[in-house]
């Protein structure tokens, strides 16, 4: 039977604006090692499947640091300090893209890397979506925005035209729920 790990101790290395990076020394209760491991501590995430009333997904096209590359991905991002996640969820459909939902279904949460990332990606399905405002993007967002039919996502993924894992995750979800 594998137990919880006991931690010993933590110290904070970094801290950056999307992270806080620690060191963290722990002991395995089983066999007695102890080892020394890398934690980014993150805030929560959303992601949200958009569906129009023509069952046409809202996706979104924007330049990505770490890949240095244009993805298509799903809107969502960083849920706000003390703000619930359906009311992130709401905040970043709107922001991204300017698109509200008539309703709205949490699919379901994943670890985004449970092996040194403590935080969840929460998946929500917005139905009804239409575009009734314009985008109000943060400072460094540049965003253009899509929508493709929902029976071309599972090609879009299996081309590799959509790489983000998180947004694979969603529309796992998104398959779960039907």
């Amino acid at each position: 039977m594998i137990s919880k790990w006991k931690k010993n101790s933590e110290k904070s290395i970094l801290k950056a604006s999307v992270f806080e990076y620690f060191k963290v020394s722990s002991t395995s209760p089983d066999s007695g090692k102890t080892g020394q491991f890398d934690v980014l501590k993150c805030r929560n995430w959303v992601n949200i499947i958009a569906l129009t009333p023509n069952q046409e997904v809202v996706l979104v096209k924007q330049y990505r640091q770490g890949t240095d590359e244009i993805t298509l991905e799903i809107p969502g991002g960083v849920i706000h300090h003390e703000e619930d996640h359906f009311e992130g969820a709401r905040r970043e459909l709107e922001e991204e893209t300017g698109y509200l939902a008539k309703e709205w279904a949490l699919l379901g949460s994943v670890d985004a890397n449970p092996a040194f990332m403590t935080n969840k990606c929460y998946t929500y399905l917005a139905t009804g979506c239409v575009n009734s405002s314009s985008q109000n993007l943060d400072p460094f967002e540049e965003i253009d925005i899509t929508t493709v039919a929902l029976e071309k996502i599972p090609k879009l993924i299996q081309e590799g035209k959509i790489t983000h894992s998180l947004v694979v995750a969603a529309f796992y979800l998104f398959g779960l729920k039907k």
